[in-house]
């Protein structure tokens, strides 16, 4: 199968795509992604399946899976993937690897936590490697090393 390219804004499902996705006010480039894009009720949705997501800005919708490089994340379900940079200002992870980046607000579920800045949400479970962390709130999980600022400790392991 051919890679196709251009420009993807129309409702439908799109394989091995690389190029511009463009959905409400959002828009990013990909490279050799799997995804689907729906509209409901006027607020417009996607799921993206696998592949690469290079830059750009996601304002709503799932990711199943694939690597994120760098970008803007408003809201919407992370279920599993890589997270390599960007900055996350809502919503839920639910697993994956973060390597780098900013979080600020939302819920982890689980996953491995390699480095970055944490700056507020609610860390539920998983593996924190290293980081910074500024504030929020941590229920439960495994701290192996990094900064602790500011925040509420309720539960866990801590290794460091």
């Amino acid at each position: 199968m051919s890679e196709k390219t251009g420009i993807a804004c129309e409702d439908g499902e799109y394989k091995d795509f690389s190029g511009v996705i463009m959905w409400g006010d959002n828009e990013a480039r990909v490279e050799s992604a799997s995804f689907e894009l729906k509209n409901y009720c006027n607020s417009e949705y996607v799921i993206f399946h696998s592949g690469i997501w290079k830059n750009g800005i996601w304002g709503y919708g799932a990711w199943e899976d694939g690597i994120w490089k760098n970008g803007l994340w408003k809201r919407g379900i992370w279920e599993g993937g890589t997270w390599e940079n960007g900055t996350w200002k809502g919503g839920m992870w639910k697993d994956g690897v973060w390597y780098a980046g900013t979080w600020d607000g939302g819920i982890w579920q689980d996953g491995i936590w390699e480095d970055g800045v944490w700056f507020g949400g609610t860390w539920v479970n998983g593996t924190w490697k290293n980081g910074e962390w500024r504030g929020g709130t941590w229920m439960n999980g495994t701290w192996k090393s990094g900064r602790w600022k500011d925040g509420i400790w309720e539960s866990g392991i801590r290794l460091d």
